[in-house]
């Protein structure tokens, strides 16, 4: 009999599996990955955590936090994404500036080593950065640009993808009344996501590129515009103001329509190509951790510890590119010392990651490094990454 109920279980979930995967993957669609906004602190804490609603970066993560969250007003934004090997790149800038030629550039073996195999990108997010998050109430609209410049081979080409990112978030949070005697609060959340992405990709050959650099050859690559909504909802368990368990699910409806013009100066002047796709469900579950640290607080305050496990279903919902379940832990701690500077160390991806916040009244300024995997195995293309980011707030 306890054969059979476990055999029926598994049949169970199979099925469930099933249907989920049949929801999510309509035949004859594209995968969009979606819009993702970085944040120099979630960043430096191991990504985003679920269970953690404090700041405006809620938004993002759970609206069942938009209870706990606030009151907070973001105004505005400046956060510079550095990744891939920096300093390399930047040397070789100022060799091309310099008016060293191209052969002689490639014929350096630590040149032609960082081209061999290279992935490095430089984002900004904002200025356009305005959101507010409290008493069940979240909202924001947000912009961000990146460019990114990858190769691959002995005689690579170069591949510069140029993205332009907009995006409206809407939701509310609601309490469910429970008993005085638990001292425990459950928030249930939902908010939809519009968002547009405009996205150029070139391949040049990199002594082209290195020889005749020019705005030119964007404007003559394929030009993609997607416009999507997305609908997220998700659960907050919190008791004793100690500890927080979450549960979300990102993306639970979120078709995509995408624009392709031949070239983006036909943006605006041609009829597009137009397809249809989705961004796949990301079911994400977290706990955080924060302990009352008694006479310590004179001096140190707000210490969380947090635990995250993202995309449970991935090898459902995009089977074509789950990745190592190493890769969907995310670890996380944060401490403030004297109500200002704020300490922070990650795990996520299966890299470390540390960072510094320093949280004034009108605004905080972050600094964060960490490591990211590229790949679907842990090790195999790992990138890192530098983030400084200026928040104005209310």
């Amino acid at each position: 009999m306890k054969r059979q109920s476990v055999r029926g279980t598994r049949l169970a979930l199979i099925a469930v599996l099933t249907l989920v995967s049949s929801a999510v993957l309509p035949a004859g669609s594209f995968v969009f990955p979606g819009v993702e906004f970085s944040s120099a602190r979630l960043d430096a804490m191991g990504g985003v955590h679920v269970a953690l609603a404090d700041d405006i970066s809620t938004l993002f993560s759970n609206p069942a936090g938009f209870r706990q969250a606030g009151p907070q007003l973001a105004v505005s934004e400046l956060t510079l994404h550095l990744s891939g090997p920096v300093f390399s790149i930047a040397d070789l800038m100022l060799r091309v500036a310099n008016g060293e030629s191209p052969t002689t550039l490639l014929s350096d073996p630590k040149v032609s080593s960082l081209l061999t195999s290279l992935h490095a990108s430089a984002g900004l997010n904002g200025p356009l950065s305005f959101g507010y998050v409290g008493n069940g109430l979240g909202f924001g609209f947000f912009n961000s640009s990146d460019v990114t410049f990858e190769t691959e081979g002995t005689l690579p080409t170069v591949t510069t993808t140029v993205n332009e990112n907009l995006m409206f978030v809407g939701g509310y949070a609601f309490g469910i009344p429970l008993p005085p005697s638990l001292d425990s609060t459950l928030d249930l959340g939902v908010s939809l996501k519009v968002s547009a992405q405009g996205s150029v990709v070139s391949d040049q050959a990199i002594s082209t590129l290195l020889s005749s650099p020019n705005l030119s050859i964007l404007s003559n690559a394929p030009f993609d515009l997607y416009v999507g909504l997305g609908v997220d909802a998700g659960v907050l368990y919190t008791w004793n103001k100690t500890l927080s368990v979450g549960i979300v699910g990102r993306n639970l409806y979120a078709p995509v329509m995408k624009n392709s013009y031949t070239r983006l100066t036909s943006f605006g002047g041609s009829a597009p190509s137009v397809s249809y796709g989705y961004t796949p469900l990301d079911l994400s579950a977290g706990i955080l951790f924060s302990p009352r640290l008694g006479l310590l607080e004179r001096y140190i305050t707000n210490l969380k510890l947090m635990l995250d496990y993202s995309d449970i279903l991935d090898f459902v919902t995009h089977a074509s590119t789950a990745t190592n379940p190493v890769l969907h832990v995310g670890l996380g701690a944060e401490v403030v010392v004297l109500q200002i500077l704020a300490l922070r160390a990650g795990f996520n991806e299966g890299y470390f990651s540390a960072g510094l916040g320093l949280n004034l009244t009108y605004f905080s300024l972050n600094l964060t490094m960490f490591g990211s995997e590229l790949s679907t195995e842990p090790g195999l293309h790992p990138v890192y990454n530098l983030l400084v980011g200026l928040v104005f707030k209310y």
